[in-house]
């Protein structure tokens, strides 16, 4: 039957040809084939857009839980006069003023070995080296194969890091010695050291440690660190020289402004994206992809709600906090309006937006709601997706079915195109062969 296929349209002179069933198979796949690959291309774009949706809405998400952050309102910043310390605040410093005299900065005690030695690898004498630091006993062994780079370890893993020890090549003949070092400032870490050999290997150099000796608004204070957090709360002293220093704690909202500012673009930005996808334009007769989407409507009224309807026990809503909400559903936020808000009280703020002891605010409603619609099983995304990769597979399988169908149709018609034309070309020809008699009867005639 292949080779019939292969002359199609000799015996019927062209009449029944391959190309007229190629012309009728390429109209069926237009009525039958095309709109399921519409429908296809069409489920391929909504799940491409119900990413990218998705991505902002995930945006958004971060940005919510980003202000949710108890940091980002009680946040305080130290501005000061002078330079004899640095400050660092956290959530619990309060906002106040003082002055800080640093009268003397915390030392540490350091020491070197009366004896000094030709290299580095020297020997030193077999003795024992009891060490007394922060009211604690520390012994080292020394043996007769002992180097002062073995005793400088010996003495760092036995001390319970409270102290370090390294060799040093200070100069002149003989002039590596080992060196010791308190870890930590403060009376309390001064190092005694006694040698089984009788007296002290070792000597200090310089001044012996000193605490740290500061005026805080005239009260004298000591402390063995130069860094202390337990004056004010909330406040971390670091002391860098000796001197006066006048500091300033105040609210430092400048982070808040900025985040806020991106919540509102970000919201829009949702906002804009579910608008886009689920209207109509009537003038140029085209429709978002998502029109007539009720979880689409359901995304965008869920978040329209809980900017419009959340309010506080005096009644006041998100317009009071410097947000606006304008036509179509975004949000406008106005900075003046919100730095008043901050000036009249914070707090009102945090409760308002992080809710009371971070619980039931505005953002933490979003937070709720937002994984509801983007990540809960039962959500509209997850919801929206599994419908379109159920229908996605549904119509691949009826586009194979469809296909598989028209093929077969098309098959058997050529076939049959085959065995007619085969039938048209003998007829033909027995048609001929009579004619050909009936003519050479009549020329004997």
């Amino acid at each position: 039957m292949s080779g019939a296929l292969s002359t199609l349209g000799l015996g019927s002179q062209g009449v029944l040809t391959r190309d007229i069933i190629d012309q009728l198979k390429a109209a069926d796949e237009s009525s039958i084939i095309k709109p399921i690959e519409r429908k296809i291309e069409l489920s391929n774009t909504k799940q491409t857009t119900l990413s990218d949706i998705k991505k902002l809405i995930t945006a958004l998400n971060t940005q919510v839980v980003s202000l949710s952050e108890p940091e980002l309102y009680q946040k305080k910043s130290a501005s000061l006069t002078g330079s004899s310390i640095t400050v660092e605040t956290s959530i619990k410093a309060k906002e106040q003023n003082f002055n800080l005299d640093v009268k003397s900065l915390a030392t540490r005690d350091i020491q070197e070995s009366t004896q000094g030695y030709a290299y580095e690898d020297a020997l030193m004498d077999a003795q024992t080296l009891t060490f007394n630091i922060d009211g604690n006993d520390y012994t080292v062994e020394v043996g007769i194969t002992d180097t002062l780079k073995t005793v400088a370890q010996k003495i760092g893993e036995q001390s319970d890091g409270k102290m370090e020890a390294s060799v040093l090549n200070v100069g002149g003949v003989d002039g590596f010695k080992l060196i010791l070092k308190a870890k930590d400032t403060g009376v309390d870490n001064t190092i005694t050291v006694t040698s089984s050999l009788g007296g002290s290997p070792f000597t200090r150099i310089g001044d012996a440690p000193k605490d740290a000796e500061v005026e805080l608004d005239g009260i004298t204070i000591t402390r063995k660190s130069n860094s202390f957090d337990d004056l004010i709360e909330g406040v971390t002293l670091n002391l860098t020289n000796v001197g006066k220093t006048s500091v300033k704690i105040e609210q430092n909202s400048e982070k808040l402004i900025e985040e806020m500012a991106a919540f509102a673009e970000k919201y829009n930005t949702v906002i804009d994206k579910l608008s886009a996808v689920t209207k109509y334009d009537a003038e140029n007769k085209s429709a978002g992809v998502f029109q007539g989407s009720s979880e689409i409507r359901n995304i965008t009224s869920s978040i329209n709600n809980i900017i419009g309807r959340t309010l506080t026990e005096d009644g006041k809503t998100v317009a009071d906090f410097g947000f606006e909400i304008q036509r179509g559903g975004k949000i406008s936020f106005k900075e003046s309006d919100f730095k008043e808000m901050l000036k009249e009280d914070t707090s009102k703020i945090e409760d308002f937006f992080r809710g009371t002891d971070g619980d039931n605010g505005l953002f933490n409603k979003f937070e709720d709601a937002l994984f509801n619609i983007n990540t809960s099983s039962s959500g509209a995304i997850k919801s929206l997706d599994k419908n379109l990769e159920d229908r996605l597979k549904s119509l691949g399988i009826d586009q194979i079915k469809a296909q598989t169908r028209l093929d077969d149709r098309y098959e058997i018609m050529a076939k049959r195109f085959a065995a007619f034309d085969a039938v048209i070309g003998r007829l033909s020809s027995q048609s001929d062969a009579i004619q050909g008699m009936i003519d050479a009867q009549f020329a004997k005639e």
